[in-house]
């Protein structure tokens, strides 16, 4: 028998979190497989224990005294799981019921260590896309140096013990900590993706840019040095892309077009990291 604990981080979102919980629990398993739900608590006081009272013994639930961030809460969860795999679901987020058996007959078939998928971005407003736009089979640091377009947060699945080798999420990241894991696993292993969307991700507001700032300086010091000079550069270019997209959201429109600059002169030709911007941004007006 093999088992999957599918990790659930939680600050004030009990009107949502019932979703998440429920599309986990509804998965439609493989022979052999079996799936338990880890709700961490990171510190809400919005009454969640109320929310998840009506689920009684179907999940688990740790709690955190206070606010730790979302690197804490997964890292709280991953030292509490007992099952061989780890599955990641943000808490505004759904798993389709199909999501774990296709993600895990396909980890099995291809050996993969650890996986994501395509997803469906969703907006309030109804409007929905595919993202990324991106075939199935592995992929490796020329792909992962340009972001964390994979969502792992809602559609990684990883070996238990993948977590022992490749080491915790940073804590001081309040943001793109996922990304900061995946250049780390892909370090190791190529990371299993599959095109069809198994997920759908809810477009949420955006954090502080100095939280981002904050991550960026990280990303790039912890791991720029262990890149080859071609991806250093396009690391270098997706980290620049990263400060356009977060002066800009903050309003600071002529430092934005600034960054975006620095980060097409890197790379004029093949920017992947702009293209799968402009890929969502045509989408969610598209419909």
């Amino acid at each position: 028998m093999t088992s999957i604990t599918a990790i659930i981080p939680v600050f004030n979102r009990a009107g949502k979190v019932t979703r998440a919980i429920q599309s986990a629990l509804d998965q439609e398993l493989p022979d052999g497989v079996t799936l338990d739900v880890l709700i961490v608590d990171d510190g809400s006081s919005d009454g969640l224990d109320s929310s998840l009272a009506v689920y009684g013994t179907r999940i688990s639930c740790l709690v955190h005294a206070r606010n730790y961030g979302a690197a804490a809460a997964r890292n709280t969860g991953v030292a509490a799981a007992k099952g061989d795999y780890i599955a990641f679901l943000d808490s505004d987020d759904v798993w389709l019921p199909h999501k774990t058996a296709v993600q895990f007959a396909a980890m099995q078939e291809k050996d993969w260590r650890a996986s994501c998928s395509a997803y469906y971005l969703h907006r309030s407003s109804g409007r929905k896309w595919v993202s990324p736009r991106i075939a199935t089979g592995p992929l490796g640091v020329s792909q992962i140096v340009w972001g964390c377009f994979v969502s792992p947060g809602s559609t990684l699945i990883s070996c238990r013990t993948t977590f022992q080798e490749v080491g915790p999420f940073v804590t001081s990241m309040r943001r793109l900590e996922d990304w900061d894991w995946l250049l780390r696993f892909v370090q190791h292993h190529a990371l299993g993706f599959i095109g069809e969307p198994l997920a759908r991700i809810e477009v949420s507001e955006h954090q502080g840019r100095e939280e981002i700032f904050g991550a960026l300086k990280a990303i790039r010091a912890n791991h720029l040095h262990t890149l080859a000079p071609k991806e250093q550069n396009n690391l270098l270019a997706a980290i620049d892309l990263e400060y356009a997209a977060a002066l800009y959201r903050s309003g600071s429109t002529l430092n934005s077009l600034r960054a975006l600059g620095r980060s097409l002169l890197r790379k004029p030709y093949g920017h992947a990291g702009l293209s799968a911007v402009w890929h969502n941004k045509f989408r969610s007006l598209l419909g």
